[in-house]
């Protein structure tokens, strides 16, 4: 590489700088680069606040990443920290509050919040503002408005990963449904959904559950009005909803749900001939015997429909404009690819989605927020609370109208 004249007597000199010059840029690039892909194999350390049933379930999906390791709990009960052995820990790992395990320890990279519905806003404005990332359980929080503060700490801190407990979404069964109306779908138009889910958990719901007074619109609906967004791709616009404790049960909580709502793309908000249908009915007094009838999901398109099975969806294609001859077919995780729920590569289903999920972002630096990250899942959790809010005065509920003035 010859530059300028060769003859002039710094020459040599000025072409030995810009060697060195170059070659300190390309030695800068790759000691940059070996630091972010140290940092990024470096195993992230989590604490678990709230060491409850759930947690336990959250304390297994971590042991299975190698990317997380748990280092420390935070919860009230100070018999836990005679017990720490069992969960790989010392008791000096244990903590009241996560202001002591920072002022202790440090800042962990990764919180994981399951503690009682009522508590989730505080917990995660205290754990954000020390900036860690959060996974927080479901159902968002116990208020609308306890909800759109969690959103707002979302938002002002974007290089922070959120995401919400809403693990149904990623099971297998559920993530096919989706990847078939979202990328394989021969069936037309989606026109109706009906959905029910029925059990009996006895003469009361366990834990702090039972201290609920919707206990099923605030802890087992949210997964399937969330599931209705997720495998449709649409928003719920409108609610009608009547909520109750059946005459025969002994609950201090409403048991039994009967839900109807509308889907609608944000162009259709306002054109209700585009909208889809959806009739959802809950139950956790359900007696007798266990009947298809009491457990299922249909959705219902211009050429055919499909049920929910298990590993599969049980396909419907009808062969004339009225559905009276119809052919089945099925759709099954391979039609879907090889490549996992949502395409990520991994064996992961369930909460294991929602840590690889919140790994990646932590990775990116609040890039590529999770599929669950607060202001997305916060559309999920409005339809609960407007379910609440139409049983309690009888009229349907307009559901934007609870995010129409945050930026999400």
């Amino acid at each position: 590489m010859i530059i300028g004249n060769p003859d002039h007597p710094g020459h040599n000199q000025k072409s030995h700088y810009l060697l060195l010059l170059a070659r300190y840029n390309h030695l800068l690039h790759c000691t940059t680069n070996f630091i972010e892909i140290e940092a990024n194999l470096i195993v992230k350390s989590v604490v678990i606040i709230g060491m409850g049933g759930h947690a336990n379930s959250w304390l297994q999906t971590v042991k299975k990443n190698p990317d997380f390791k748990l280092t420390g709990i935070v919860d009230v009960d100070t018999e836990l920290m005679e017990h720490m052995g069992q969960f790989g820990l010392k008791e000096d790992d244990f903590f009241v509050s996560i202001d002591d395990y920072v002022e202790d320890k440090g800042k962990p990279d990764l919180a994981i919040i399951a503690t009682p519905i009522y508590t989730h806003h505080v917990l995660v404005k205290e754990t954000m503002d020390h900036g860690i990332h959060v996974i927080c359980e479901k159902n968002m929080a116990s208020t609308i408005y306890q909800g759109r503060q969690m959103v707002q700490c979302a938002l002002d801190h974007p290089e922070l990963a959120t995401a919400l407990g809403h693990q149904y979404r990623f099971f297998h069964h559920n993530w096919l449904a989706k990847c078939y109306i979202q990328e394989h779908n021969e069936l037309g138009d989606l026109a109706m959904i009906r959905w029910a889910g029925a059990g009996n958990w006895g003469e009361k719901r366990k834990g702090w559950r039972r201290f609920l007074p919707e206990v099923y619109l605030e802890d087992m609906m949210p997964h399937y009005l969330d599931l209705l967004r997720y495998i449709t791709g649409l928003d719920v616009v409108q609610v009608k909803c009547d909520t109750f404790i059946p005459k025969f049960s002994p609950w201090q909580g409403s048991s039994t749900a009967f839900v109807n709502c509308a889907l609608a793309h944000p162009d259709d908000y306002k054109h209700r001939h585009n909208w889809v249908w959806a009739q959802v009915y809950g139950d956790w007094q359900s007696r007798g015997p266990s009947a298809p009838d009491k457990s299922y999901q249909r959705f219902l398109f211009s050429r055919g429909e499909f049920k929910l099975g298990g590993a599969w969806l049980e396909i419907t294609k009808y062969k004339d404009d009225q559905g009276r001859q119809f052919e089945e077919d099925g759709f099954l995780l391979t039609d879907a690819g090889n490549d996992g729920v949502e395409h990520m590569g991994t064996n992961y289903d369930g909460q294991g989605i929602i840590l690889e999920q919140v790994r990646r972002c932590m990775e990116a630096g609040g890039k590529n927020q999770p599929l669950n990250s607060f202001p997305q899942i916060f559309k999920s959790f409005a339809v609960s609370m407007a379910a609440i809010e139409s049983s309690r005065t009888g009229n349907s509920v307009w559901v934007p109208d609870y995010w129409k003035d945050i930026d999400i």
